[in-house]
């Protein structure tokens, strides 16, 4: 591998970094909404029966992609807790 392959490969990968960041950022001013909505109505931060839902969606997601099941799990987990935290500060 050449110094410029390397190269190449690392701003591919830094671009990916930058469209996830973007794409986290805009999944949580949609959650924000959510959150907001749920406030007004008056309905709890956490959706037990919705997460359960997402989790079996994102291990097929997962395994249809060839990423290991565990990895995304733990990748959500986050997400939705962050998503959680900012539901119950609403």
């Amino acid at each position: 591998m050449t110094d410029k392959t390397l190269q190449a490969l690392r701003a591919e990968i830094d671009q990916l970094d930058d469209e996830l960041v973007r794409l986290l950022a805009r999944r949580f001013a949609v959650t924000r909404e959510v959150g907001r909505l749920k406030a007004r109505a008056a309905l709890p931060a956490v959706d037990a029966d919705r997460e359960a839902a997402q989790q079996q969606r994102h291990r097929q997601l997962a395994a249809a992609s060839g990423l290991a099941p565990q990895l995304v799990a733990a990748v959500f987990r986050l997400v939705i807790e962050e998503v959680v935290r900012e539901h119950r500060s609403v």
